[in-house]
Parts: structure tokens; C-alpha cells; sequence
């Protein structure tokens, strides 16, 4: 039997985070990866032409760029392990059904003239808004990057000034609430309502207003993406903890959680193998998969599995192609579009909205494509002069007719209908253009990595009850389980869904338990 101090499921990218610390910290650390590669839905690889590198699930990295693990480079992955970053000064365009386009700048002045074009009062509003959220965030002390306090503690606390008491009544608000409060254009309103519906819940479910705060960040941290694809974060991270002692264990699926007298003491894996953990189990898996499928009756009681199996998943999946070219689309809309590594396409008012309105019957549709165009800027990731496209596309996983078995059946049909409503923006994106395409499924992506349940690409829903110190359940949300040594990373805490480097909030948990100074770990 392999004995490590801890061992940490799955080699998703804040699985990787935690082991990346622990390591530095001299901790010895054993990551246990179902995959043949690490980095979970951080990974890039070559699905159809050799050559045509394609992220496969998370592309931008966006709130990643805040945390001190980059940009005071932390672990060295910069500086020693070679990761790089892209930030273009124009990130990307929400095109319009009638073919204008709201163009993101990271320079605000830009953004306001970009604004302009619909109305001089939304350009106004927009800085106004910008402003509003520094002043109703400031007091909030909750940070990304480290275990949020308990829900009720933080509602107390925000009830305690002005601007906390207007920051509870805007994350309990929809985000089309928010649209509708500061903008009067139709192009204003529906692209806020397109852009934050990415946290993968509808824009009119009331606690979603907290993702419209997103938009400043765009002027502040920027969007970015790593040189040669979003696995080299993944791959960076791998470097450090191997470079620092750690294991990494590929193709290793585990079966279960081994707890002995209410402790976690490591983990079998499917194919009978025994791993020790002396000090500590970190499972960067779907809660539900912990919970429910590695720890059985008598080491989890029933009411906490019922609680768990209470957990809501997003309100969609996502459908994506990946899509090899000759040359990049050109978009009607022309100017600085055609320029944007990022693209949104966006109908207007009563469609948008009823769009998201069939997902919840089942109902599939093709109108509101996003595009991932990393070639734009970095043209490592395909042979000169050629693209790779990453279309993508929100879908229901239970369909109305067949359920989620159904969709081996009909995707290739959808997928064609989300191609032909980026054609119709395009002027180049005919069959000629295209040299390979690779379709997934919501049932695809779960088939791959079983941690999206459902397809969820964030594990669980981004509902305000299952966020903050709610994420996963009340109570559960400092990234310990009712299990000693047993503790929780990844997209099923808190901050949830996306590239967020979350597992760092996780790792100083975990290093707290074991007695270890993280700030003199990381000043080493």
C-alpha cells in the first residue's frame, strides 16, 4: 500500500491548487487523476487535426487573475514553471441578431463610446454602474480566495451599513432586474442579460444579480488566456508539485473514501489499490459523487445524503463543438469585432428570454451561440494561418422528448442549427471553411468527467442558496464535511463555477488544520 500525508481526488485544476501549496509546503502529497491527463475541464488537447489544440470545457480566465497565487505569483508558476498570459486590450463583442455589436475594452472610455452607439444614456449609466459596484462591494470583506464565513454571518454583516444593505437587495434581485433598472436600449439590456447568464442559470431567477457585478472587472483584471491553451495552467501546476516532491497519479479512478472510527484515512481506487493518507483526503469531485457514490451508509448518516441529493443543479448544459478552419469568421458586424477572441451572439428582448424559458421544459434551441477564437491572439494553438473554433452552446440535459438518452440521437441536429445562427452573422463560415468538427453533448460531458453530474460544468447550480457559505449546503461551506480530515475543493465550493483558483481558499484550510503557517509558506 502507497502512504502519503494527504491525498487529493481528482486533478482538476483546484485539486491541482491544493497539491501545489501542500507540496511547496513540504507536505507529502499524492494526486489521484481518473484521466489521462491532468487539469480536469482545464485541459487543451488536439480532438480532430493534428496541430488544432482546443480547450475543451474552460477557456477565459477571468476571475483566476485576482487571485495572489498569479499575480503575486505565488508558486512560481510564471516566473519558474513557465505559464504565460495573453490580456487583450479588446477581449470580446456581443453581436446583436441584427448585426451590431457591443465591443468590450478593458479601457473604460472605450467601453462608454462602444455604449454610445445604442444610447448616450446607457454610456452614462455604465460608468455610473462601474462606480455603484465599488461602493456597494467595499464593505463586504468576502473574498475569492479565502473560506467565506457562514451565510447568516455575512447577511448580518452586510445589514450593518448602507452599502451592505444595498448589496443584499442586488444579489437577491435577477440579473434582468438589473438590466432593467440602469439601461433603456434593447442592446444594453440584452447583453447584460446574455453575459451573465455564463454562471449557467437563468437571467430572470431572482439571485442572480450578483453576476451583473461582474462587468467592472472587465477594467480592472481584464480577460486572459495562457500562450499554447488553458491546460498550461493545469500542466504549470503539475510541474510545481512534482518539482516539489508530489505524486501524480494518472488513469486512477477511485471507487471510495476508506474512513476508519469517523476518520478518512485514504482511498481505493476501482482497480482494488489501497492509498494511505496519514494527515488528510481532499476531494476535488462532485459532492454528489463523494457523498453518494464514495461513502456508503454507515460513514455518512442519511439525513446528510438527503441533503445532498437536494443540491439543484444548473439550469443548463453546455453543447459545444470544436471546429477546425482554414480562416477565422468574419463578422457583419465588422471593425473590432473581427479582432475579439470572445464573442457572444445575442438575440433581442421576448427571444433571448423565452429561450431560456424552454430549457426548463426541455427544450432545446440553437439562437444564442458563444465563440472561443484563441487563435485570434495566440497563434500557437494551430498550423500558420489556420483556427480553431470553440462554439458553444447552452442546452437543456433532460430533453422533453427522450431525456438526456436522447441526446446521442439528435445533437449533430442542434449543432447544426448553432452553426447555421453564427453563419448567418458570418460571411465566411460555409463548409469550405471548415476542415474538421467534434460535437459534445450535456451527456457527452458528463460521460467524460463524471464529476459534471447532469453536465453541470460547475458541479452544482450557482444559486444563491448554494453560494457563499452555502456552497454546497448551510453549514458546509469552509471546505471541511462532516468526516474528520476529510475536506472539500473545487467547483462544488465556494467560488463555484469557472476558472476561478478557488482550491487556494481550500488549501489554507487544510494547511490550518495541519498546523502549517501559509504565509510563511508562501514568503519561502
Amino acid at each position: 500500500m502507497e502512504k502519503y500525508d494527504v491525498v487529493i481526488i481528482g486533478g482538476g485544476h483546484n485539486g491541482l491548487i491544493v497539491a501545489a501549496y501542500l507540496a511547496k509546503a513540504k507536505v507529502n502529497v499524492c494526486v489521484v487523476e481518473l484521466q489521462d491527463m491532468v487539469g480536469g475541464c482545464v485541459v487543451t488537447r488536439e480532438i480532430n487535426t493534428p496541430g488544432f489544440k482546443h480547450d475543451i470545457a474552460g477557456i477565459m480566465h477571468v476571475t483566476i487573475q485576482a487571485s495572489p497565487m498569479l499575480h503575486q505569483d505565488e508558486l512560481g508558476l510564471k516566473s519558474k514553471y513557465g505559464l504565460k498570459y495573453i490580456s487583450p486590450d479588446v477581449p470580446g463583442a456581443i453581436v446583436f441578431s441584427d448585426d451590431t455589436a457591443l465591443v468590450i475594452y478593458k479601457d473604460i472610455q472605450k467601453m462608454y463610446e462602444s455604449i454610445k452607439q445604442f444610447s448616450v444614456k446607457d454610456a452614462d449609466a455604465y460608468l455610473r454602474f462601474c462606480d455603484y459596484m465599488k461602493k456597494i462591494t467595499a464593505p463586504i470583506g468576502i473574498g475569492m480566495f479565502t473560506a467565506p464565513p457562514r451565510f447568516g454571518a455575512m447577511m448580518s454583516f452586510l445589514d450593518s451599513s448602507e452599502e451592505g444593505r444595498e448589496y443584499i437587495r442586488f444579489i437577491f434581485s435577477s440579473v434582468h432586474d438589473i438590466a432593467e433598472e440602469w439601461f433603456e436600449s434593447k442592446q444594453m439590456k440584452s447583453a447584460f442579460v446574455r453575459w451573465s447568464s455564463e454562471e449557467m442559470v437563468g437571467p430572470r431567477e431572482k439571485g442572480t444579480g450578483l453576476y451583473a457585478a461582474g462587468w467592472p472587472l472587465f477594467h480592472t483584471w481584464g480577460f486572459a488566456m495562457p500562450v499554447g491553451g488553458s491546460g498550461a495552467l493545469s500542466e504549470a501546476l503539475a510541474a510545481c508539485i512534482k518539482d516539489n516532491g508530489g505524486t501524480i497519479k494518472l488513469n486512477s479512478a477511485v471507487e471510495k473514501v476508506i474512513v476508519k472510527n469517523g476518520t478518512a484515512t485514504g482511498v481505493i481506487l476501482k482497480n482494488g489499490e489501497e492509498i494511505a493518507a496519514k494527515k488528510a483526503v481532499v476531494s476535488n469531485v462532485n459532492v454528489k459523487q463523494l457523498f453518494l457514490q464514495m461513502l456508503s451508509d454507515q460513514e455518512i448518516s442519511s439525513v446528510f445524503q438527503d441533503k445532498i441529493r437536494k443540491i439543484k443543479p444548473a439550469s443548463f448544459a453546455p453543447l459545444s463543438q470544436f471546429i477546425d478552419l482554414n480562416e477565422a469568421p468574419n463578422f457583419k458586424a465588422g471593425g473590432d469585432t473581427n479582432k475579439v477572441p470572445f464573442v457572444e451572439i445575442a438575440p433581442f428582448g421576448e427571444e433571448l428570454l423565452r429561450s431560456f424559458d424552454d430549457y426548463s421544459y426541455g427544450v432545446p434551441n440553437g439562437g444564442m451561440p458563444v465563440i472561443g477564437l484563441a487563435t485570434r491572439i495566440d497563434p500557437t494553438r494551430a498550423p500558420a494561418g489556420k483556427h480553431t473554433l470553440y462554439l458553444y452552446h447552452y442546452e437543456p440535459y433532460h430533453l422533453r422528448d427522450g431525456g438526456a438518452a436522447a441526446w446521442d440521437k439528435v445533437k449533430e441536429k442542434i449543432a447544426d442549427d448553432v452553426l447555421e445562427t453564427l453563419s448567418k452573422r458570418c460571411t465566411n463560415l460555409d463548409s469550405s471553411n471548415i476542415i474538421s468538427r467534434r460535437i459534445f453533448s450535456p451527456l457527452d460531458y458528463e460521460r467524460m468527467n463524471p464529476a459534471l453530474v447532469e453536465g453541470d460544468i460547475g458541479h452544482i447550480g450557482s444559486f444563491l442558496s448554494q453560494l457563499f457559505g452555502n456552497r454546497p449546503l448551510p453549514g458546509w461551506g469552509q471546505y471541511k464535511t462532516p468526516i474528520q480530515k476529510l475536506y472539500l475543493c473545487g467547483a462544488s465550493t465556494h467560488p463555484g463555477v469557472g476558472i476561478t483558483g478557488g482550491g487556494r481558499a481550500a488549501a489554507k484550510v487544510v494547511m490550518e488544520e495541519l498546523g502549517i503557517d501559509f504565509k510563511k509558506m508562501i514568503a519561502r
